[in-house]
C-alpha cells in the first residue's frame, strides 16, 4: 500500500531504513501475484498484513520524532502530511476507475460500484465490504474494482484515531507524573496504554469475530487495529531495539523472515483470518523490523535493502492503487483470466503506477510550498475527496438517468383477485400472453430489490447465524397456521403464500435462514461443512414437534436449493439429502402436518451469465426475452424432493417450473415482467404473476387436508 516515506526518510537522511522499504517491496509483490491468480505463495494476501505493520511502525515513529523534537504534536500538520500524501493519487485512481466502469460494465453494476467508489474516496469503505459479505441479497455482486481499497480504509482510520489515543495518553501519563515521580518513562507509557486501549481489545475482537462471522472479521477496524498496533509498539521500543547486538540483530531479522515465507507459503484462503492467521505475518514482519535496528545494512538486511527492492517499495502505494482496478478492467472485457494473462496485467499495471507516481503523488508530497501551509495541504486532500466521491455520484445519476427508458420501470403492480387465490380455477393472468407492462418490469437496475418484503423486516436469518427468527404474516385472524420453513428459495414465494393465506384465511408463519436448506442431515457449502445450518433447523424442527394449540402447524411448505447432503458415511450425496428430508417429514406428517415441496427454480445457463437481468440490460428490451433464455433442465434439488415426497405418506410436491419456465424454456423476460432476479431466485413480481397458478396448486391439497383434519 502506501510507502509512508516522508522527506525525514529520503535515502541519505538518518531515519532512512532500506530494509523498510524492501518489507513494502515484498508485502505488495506477494499481493500482487495472489491477485493475478498464481496459486504460490497461497498466503499471499497476507502481504496487506505486513504493510499494517510497517504502516504502524513507521507512522509512530514520525510522531515520536516530532514529539521529542517540539514536545508536543501538531494535529493539523499531521493530518496535512497524510492528505497530501495519499489523497490526490487515490482521486485520481477513483476517477479512472469510475470512467471505465461506466464505458464497460453494464449498468446494472453501476449502483454497486458507485458505492464503492464513494465509500473509497471517504475511506469508509471496509465497512461497506463487510455489510455486503453478510448481506444475503448481495451474494450476486460482482468484486468491486476499488476491492483493495479496503485496506487502505482500516489505515486512514487508524491514522485519524492514532495521534488522539496518543495524546490522550500522553495527558494521563502527564498528570501521573505530577503526582509521582516514580512513573514509568514517557515511552513505557505509551507502549502500556497501547497495548491496554488497542492491541489487546482489537485481538480479542479479531479472535471472536473470526469465529463468528469470518467475512465480517476480515474487513471491519476493530479486528485490525491490533495489527497496526504491533508496528506501533516496535517503534515505540525502538530505544531498547537499538541496544541489540548485531548478530541477535541479524538472528531476528533472519527468524522474522523464515516466519513469513512459511506463513506465505502454507497458509491459503481457509486458514483462519485474520485471527490466528494474521499473527504469522504480523509477528515475522515485526521480528525483521526489530532486528533491522542493530542488523544494519548487512546480511539479510543488504537482500531487503537491495536498490530493486528499495525502488519496489517506494512505488509500492501507487502498484497497490492501481493493479487491482487494472485486472477487473481486463477481466471486464475478456472474462476470466488465466494465470499468465493475470500476472501479465499486473505487470502492465507498473505503466499507470509509475505515471501516477511521478507526476501526481511525488510533485504533492514533495511541494515546498504545500508542505509549508498545513492548511493548504488539507484543502487539496478535501478537494480530492470530494472530487473522487462526486465520481461515484455521477455514476449513481447515470443509474437514475437510466430508468424509465426502454427498459426502465414502468406499470401499475400487479392486482391479484381474491378468487384466482382460492383454487378455483379462473384462468390465471400467467396463461395469458398479453404484457402486463408497457416496460420490462422491474427495471433490470432495480432486480435484486424487487424481493419478498421479509427481508426488510429483518425475517431472514443470516447465513453464518444460528439464531432463529419467527415472522407471522397472512391472516392474523385467520385458523389454520401454515409455515413455511427453509432457505430463499421458498423464501422467494412468500408473496404468492401471504396472498393465498389471506384469501383463504391462513395464519402464515415463517423460518428462513439464507442458504440453508431443511433437512436433517449436514449439508456443505462450497464443499464445507455448514454447521449453522444444521444447528439452525434441529431449533426449527424441535419448535414445530413441540409446538401446541394454536401454534402446531397444520401444513408446513418448503423447498431448498441444495443438490447433496451428508449420507451414512459423510459423504455429500442425493442420497444423503433424500434421507435427511424423509427423517424431517416423516416425524411431522405423524404429528398430523400436511408436508408441501415446492420446486426448486432452475439456474440460469452459463451462456447467459450467473444473473439473468444483466443480461436483458445489456440487450434490447424488445428481444432481451429471446437473446436470454435457455432451455429448462431438472436439478437434482427437485430430484431429491420428488423422491422424499414419494417415500412419506402425507407429503406432497408441487413442480411450479412448467410455469416458470414455459414450454421448458427459461426466459428472463415474459410479458415485460423480469423474471429472474439473482441467480436462480425469480423476481417478486413474477412470483405474483404465477400465484393464481401456486393457488390452484396449494389450496386444494391444504384444504384436502384440514378436512381430513376435522380442522375449520
Amino acid at each position: 500500500m502506501n510507502s509512508h516515506r516522508t522527506p525525514d526518510e529520503r535515502p541519505g537522511a538518518s531515519q532512512f531504513r532500506p530494509d523498510i522499504e524492501g518489507l513494502r517491496a515484498v508485502a505488495v509483490s506477494v499481493v500482487l501475484l495472489h491477485h493475478a491468480g498464481l496459486a504460490i505463495p497461497g498466503g499471499g494476501f497476507a502481504g496487506v498484513d505486513i504493510f499494517f505493520v510497517v504502516s504502524g511502525f513507521v507512522i509512530t515513529a514520525q510522531l515520536l520524532r516530532e514529539l521529542e523534537r517540539t514536545g508536543r504534536i501538531s494535529l493539523p500538520g499531521f493530518y496535512a502530511r497524510r492528505a497530501r500524501r495519499l489523497l490526490p493519487a487515490a482521486a485520481v485512481v477513483l476517477v479512472v476507475t469510475t470512467l471505465m466502469s461506466w464505458l464497460s460494465v453494464s449498468r446494472v453494476q453501476w449502483q454497486a460500484i458507485s458505492t464503492d467508489i464513494i465509500g473509497a474516496a471517504t475511506y469508509v469503505v471496509n465497512w461497506v465490504f463487510s455489510a455486503r459479505s453478510v448481506d444475503y441479497m448481495a451474494e450476486d455482486v460482482a468484486p468491486s474494482p476499488v476491492l483493495h481499497f479496503w485496506s487502505l480504509a482500516v489505515e486512514e482510520q487508524f491514522y485519524f484515531i492514532w495521534p488522539l489515543v496518543l495524546l490522550g495518553l500522553l495527558w494521563v501519563g502527564g498528570k501521573r507524573r505530577r503526582h509521582d515521580d516514580t512513573t514509568p518513562p514517557r515511552r513505557a507509557i505509551l507502549a502500556i496504554g497501547l497495548t491496554l486501549v488497542i492491541v489487546i481489545p482489537s485481538l480479542i475482537c479479531a479472535f471472536w469475530l473470526t469465529a463468528e462471522r469470518p467475512s465480517q472479521a476480515f474487513f471491519v477496524t476493530p479486528t485490525r487495529l491490533w495489527e497496526l498496533g504491533i508496528g506501533a509498539l516496535v517503534a515505540l521500543g525502538a530505544t531498547q531495539w537499538n541496544r541489540l547486538s548485531h548478530r541477535a540483530g541479524q538472528a531476528l531479522v533472519l527468524a522474522g523472515l523464515a516466519v513469513l515465507g512459511t506463513g506465505l507459503m502454507l497458509q491459503s484462503t481457509q486458514t483462519a483470518w485474520p485471527a490466528p492467521g494474521a499473527l504469522v505475518p504480523t509477528l515475522g514482519t515485526a521480528a525483521v523490523i526489530v532486528g533491522g535496528f542493530s542488523a544494519g545494512h548487512t546480511g539479510v538486511g543488504r537482500l531487503l535493502g537491495n536498490p530493486l527492492f528499495v525502488w519496489v517499495g517506494g512505488l509500492s502505494y501507487s502498484l497497490y492503487l492501481w493493479h487491482w482496478p487494472a485486472l477487473r478492467m481486463a477481466t471486464w472485457h475478456w472474462g476470466e483470466l488465466s494465470a499468465a494473462q493475470g500476472l501479465l496485467v499486473v505487470l502492465l499495471s507498473v505503466v499507470p503506477a509509475w505515471l501516477s507516481y511521478r507526476f501526481v503523488e511525488s510533485p504533492v508530497r514533495h511541494s515546498k510550498a504545500i508542505a509549508a501551509s498545513p492548511r493548504l495541504a488539507l484543502s487539496i486532500g478535501l478537494n480530492c475527496t470530494l472530487v473522487a466521491a462526486v465520481a461515484g455520484l455521477v455514476l449513481q445519476g447515470a443509474v437514475l438517468q437510466s430508468r424509465g427508458t426502454a427498459s426502465g420501470v414502468g406499470g401499475a403492480g400487479i392486482q391479484l383477485v381474491p378468487e384466482q387465490l382460492r383454487g378455483q380455477e379462473t384462468s390465471p393472468p400467467s396463461a395469458d400472453t398479453t404484457p402486463l407492462f408497457d416496460v420490462i418490469t422491474p427495471d433490470p437496475v432495480d432486480a435484486v430489490l424487487d424481493s419478498p418484503a421479509l427481508y426488510e423486516k429483518g425475517c431472514a436469518v443470516e447465513v453464518y447465524d444460528t439464531g432463529v427468527k419467527a415472522c407471522d404474516s397472512g391472516d392474523p385472524a385467520g385458523g389454520p397456521l401454515v409455515v413455511v420453513v427453509g432457505d430463499s428459495k421458498v423464501a422467494q414465494w412468500m408473496p404468492a403464500i401471504d396472498a393465498i393465506a389471506e384469501a383463504n384465511h391462513w395464519r402464515v408463519r415463517i423460518y428462513t435462514k439464507g442458504g440453508c436448506t431443511f433437512t436433517d442431515t449436514m449439508t456443505f457449502v462450497a464443499g464445507e461443512p455448514f454447521p449453522e445450518c444444521r444447528e439452525w433447523g434441529e431449533e426449527v424442527f424441535r419448535r414445530l414437534t413441540e409446538a401446541k394449540g394454536k401454534d402446531q402447524p397444520q401444513v408446513m411448505i418448503t423447498t431448498g436449493l441444495r443438490k447433496a447432503a451428508a449420507d451414512a458415511d459423510g459423504k455429500e450425496t442425493l442420497e444423503g439429502l433424500v434421507a435427511g428430508y424423509v427423517s424431517y417429514w416423516q416425524q411431522l406428517t405423524d404429528q398430523g402436518t400436511r408436508v408441501i415441496a415446492l420446486s426448486d427454480t432452475p439456474s440460469p445457463s452459463p451462456e447467459i451469465g450467473a444473473n439473468a437481468y444483466e443480461c436483458v440490460a445489456e440487450h434490447d428490451a424488445a428481444t432481451a426475452g429471446d437473446d436470454c433464455s435457455w432451455p429448462y433442465a431438472e436439478s437434482s434439488s427437485n430430484i431429491a424432493m420428488k423422491e422424499a415426497s414419494e417415500q412419506v405418506p402425507g407429503a406432497a410436491f408441487i413442480d411450479m417450473n412448467p410455469l416458470v419456465c414455459p414450454d421448458a424454456v427459461c426466459k428472463a423476460v415474459i410479458r415485460n415482467v423480469l423474471t429472474y432476479r439473482q441467480g436462480s431466485h425469480i423476481t417478486a413480481t413474477w412470483v405474483k404473476v404465477l400465484a393464481p397458478d401456486l393457488a390452484n396448486e396449494l389450496v386444494p391439497l391444504v384444504s384436502e387436508h384440514l378436512a381430513s383434519a376435522g380442522t375449520p
